[in-house]
């Protein structure tokens, strides 16, 4: 028995590469023995689906894209009811940019200590990496700590461990697009610890041409999202 066994991951994905996607499940599945995909709405890449349903616990479908925030509940509510057991899942993009090894290093920290916070994958954005990304990580960093109170190197990251306990209240969080991730994150200050951070390789596919994230249009929505939290008391 390892560390990774009572941890499950929760993969939302759309649009899917058929030969990528199922390629980083197979890595992923050698060091996890529990895996759940979200189809959310995909277009192209269906075929991957069927691919990899011989290798997950569950491929659960959106038959519209809803975002990936509601991707996420749809995964933290299977878990819950159908792998009570599990110490807590981890979030891995189904775009290739985490390494398994990374995924694994996420999930062993989240395992070796349950005091009941986030353990959070993050980058260091030096080398090769996409302005948008530089600049994004960098202003949202800079703004969710002006507001918080929390100091988070890497606010954008995918790739979170996420204790079982706190599942309920992140299944109450809205939103259902990229300002879930950062709401969810804001929503650490009230947890019984603070996020906790592994280092992880920075690593974007054809200059991160298969991202769904629209500058503009999410990046407005990943602000108000985060402002708003200043009014939750909650």
């Amino acid at each position: 028995m390892t560390a990774c066994d009572g941890i499950a991951l929760v993969i939302p994905v759309c649009d899917p590469d058929e030969d990528r996607f199922p390629t980083l499940v197979r890595r992923l599945r050698a060091d996890f023995a529990h895996i759940v995909v979200v189809d959310d709405g995909s277009a192209r890449g269906r075929a991957a689906f069927d691919d990899v349903r011989g290798d997950v616990d569950a491929v659960l479908i959106h038959e519209n894209n809803r975002g990936k925030g509601a991707a996420l509940r749809t995964a933290f509510a299977w878990v819950r009811e159908n792998l009570p057991r599990m110490v807590g899942v981890v979030t891995v993009d189904g775009d290739g940019q985490h390494d398994p090894e990374d995924v694994r290093r996420v999930a062993e920290e989240l395992a070796r200590e349950t005091n009941g916070g986030l353990v959070l994958g993050v980058r260091s954005f030096a080398g090769d990496v996409p302005f948008r990304s530089r600049l994004g990580n960098f202003w949202t960093r800079g703004l969710f700590r002006l507001i918080t109170g929390l100091s988070v190197s890497d606010t954008q990251t995918g790739l979170r461990g996420i204790p079982a306990a706190l599942l309920p209240r992140l299944l109450a969080i809205p939103g259902d697009r990229y300002e879930y991730e950062i709401r969810m994150l804001a929503d650490a200050r009230r947890h019984p610890a603070p996020p906790r951070e592994v280092s992880v390789r920075t690593i974007y596919l054809d200059g991160n041409a298969a991202s769904h994230y629209r500058p503009l249009r999410d990046t407005f929505r990943t602000q108000l999202a985060l402002w708003s939290t200043l009014f939750n008391r909650k």
